[in-house]
């Protein structure tokens, strides 16, 4: 009886070792494969027109060569959702309402450049400054514009000739809440979504997004960042089979950045320079101009990340090899089981363990025995040796 409850023990325990290799390491783990993991290439681009009302009630009209600076970046993008617009700036002396002091002394000194004056308990200071106030443009529909994004991978170690590529599409796949074209939404956190199905042969993932579409992917809404701004992460995850002929679909996450309450939103300062008159020789700096424009917006940092594999002799046999050796734990399990932890550990262990009879006396008569042989052969080699003499 106890030996059919080893044996089974012991199939129950190979079993499981084999479910193990074959279900979660071959299936799951995709063991038969070799991998490489990389990083592509992508593509942006941003269309649409959007428009501000300023406190007069000026309408002002936007487009991407507005909202969208720069209009080109690697893996990068940018749309603003609003901008503070100071025209006319010039350099002159001007009072820095950041730089507060007592008397001239706290304040820096640095000629030829007029510092080192308190005026009413701000420094004066030589720099851009203006004689109007800023305006700012609070864009009403950024939200409307459109983003289409594509993407491309390679894995040169497992097929160099192959690239897995969205660019070559004729046309967008506009995302109509995760159910345009088949695909998936899967939402992992309050600030992280991912769509499309991925993998060779699945549905393609949308690829044209409205600004407002990825600020609710990713748990925030247009409203909300608008006077901010924000900072979002698009990833486009392949997972390929190079060996497969079938196209590579990738998935697509969303992600909001700035979560940190300290440091939320994102927005940036660029400036436009010109001349009004003609310039003397040499020129006079008071002359110049710049328009200041303060923008903030959704800037989106958009990456494609993947894993390439091909099916390997190679690791199918490293991989079986491997199950086979742990084979060997079916017999030490069963042992430890049925000597430890089964209800009848006792009987199994008195069949187990065999007892032997106690050997060390015999092994003390034994040295005496020898050492009686040795005495007598020592006499007689005496007595013959005498009778040698004579």
């Amino acid at each position: 009886m106890l030996d059919v409850r080893l044996g089974l023990v012991c199939w129950i325990i190979r079993a499981i070792v084999l479910g193990y290799v074959i279900g979660y390491v071959f299936l799951l783990g995709e063991g038969y494969t070799t991998k490489e993991q990389s990083v592509g290439k992508i593509i942006s681009s941003v269309n649409g027109s959007s428009y501000s009302v300023t406190p007069e009630g000026e309408v002002r009209v936007w487009d991407v060569v507005d909202l969208a600076t720069p209009a080109l970046e690697d893996g990068a993008a940018f749309i603003a959702t609003s901008i503070d617009e100071t025209l006319n700036q010039y350099i002159a002396n001007y009072t820095d309402i950041t730089q507060s002091c007592a008397s001239n002394s706290d304040c820096l000194y640095d000629p030829p450049l007029s510092y080192g004056v308190c005026d009413a308990g701000f420094c004066q200071m030589y720099g851009w400054t203006a004689a109007d106030a800023p305006v700012t443009h609070a864009i009403k529909s950024s939200d409307t514009l459109g983003v289409w994004l594509r993407a491309s991978i390679q894995f040169p170690s497992l097929d160099e000739t192959r690239i897995f590529s969205t660019m070559d599409v004729t046309a967008p796949t506009s995302f109509d809440g995760g159910a345009a074209a088949g695909a998936v939404v899967a939402e992992s956190s309050d600030s992280s979504t991912t769509l499309g199905e991925g993998g060779s042969g699945g549905v393609a993932a949308p690829d044209f997004y409205t600004v407002g579409e990825l600020l609710s992917l990713a748990g925030t809404s247009y409203e909300t960042i608008q006077a901010t701004g924000c900072t979002l992460s698009v990833t486009f995850i392949w997972s390929c089979f190079t060996d497969n002929s079938a196209d590579c679909v990738p998935q697509i996450q969303v992600t909001r950045m700035d979560m940190n309450e300290m440091r939320k939103g994102f927005g940036y300062s660029y400036a436009h320079y010109y001349t009004p008159v003609a310039q003397s020789n040499p020129p006079d700096p008071s002359l110049r101009r710049r328009d200041l424009f303060k923008a903030k917006g959704v800037r989106l940092l958009i990456t494609s990340l993947g894993e390439g594999k091909a099916l390997s002799i190679s690791v199918i046999m490293l991989q079986i090899s491997s199950g086979i050796a742990l084979l060997w734990l079916a017999g030490f399990a069963a042992d430890f089981l049925m000597l430890h932890v089964l209800p009848e550990k006792k009987h199994y262990r008195t069949y187990k363990q065999e007892r032997t009879p106690d050997f060390s006396d015999l092994r003390n008569k034994i040295n005496e025995v020898e050492g009686e042989k040795k005495k007598l052969r020592d006499r007689k080699n005496r007595f013959a040796k005498k009778l040698d003499e004579t």
